[in-house]
């Protein structure tokens, strides 16, 4: 079974750049911890030129001259608790995946931790 992630969990591009969640919805709280939503994983850029808080590591993408070209996170293809609303909004679970936006070519994003496993989602 999937666990919810929560402000502390890390998402990951294909290239190996991480993020670290910093906050999630306030009506739902694991341990401390505040519940991530579907869409909060959206938009979150791996590396420089704009990066997003708490970036653990760059992505390592580069375009044909050498210049760093950092993933940015779309919403989520998988990976939403249809069981578990907050809000009215699925949670995100570590199971999670979606594309990511590069003009150096076409990757992936994933969950590496949820940041708990205490609650789990029986999807």
């Amino acid at each position: 079974m999937p666990n919810v992630v929560v402000a502390g969990g890390i998402i990951q591009c294909s290239h190996a750049g991480q993020i670290q969640f910093s906050s999630g919805s306030s009506k739902l709280e694991i341990s401390g911890s505040q519940a991530i939503t579907s869409g909060m994983e959206a938009g979150l850029v791996f590396g420089p030129p704009a990066p997003s808080p708490r970036l653990i590591t760059p992505c390592t993408a580069t375009m044909p001259n050498g210049n760093p070209s950092p993933c940015t996170s779309s919403p989520a293809q998988a990976g939403v608790s249809t069981l578990l609303s907050i809000g009215e909004v699925g949670a995100l679970l570590d199971n999670a995946t979606g594309l990511t936006v590069n003009p150096a070519g076409p990757g992936t994003w994933s969950i590496a931790s949820a940041g708990q496993t205490l609650l789990e989602v029986d999807e």
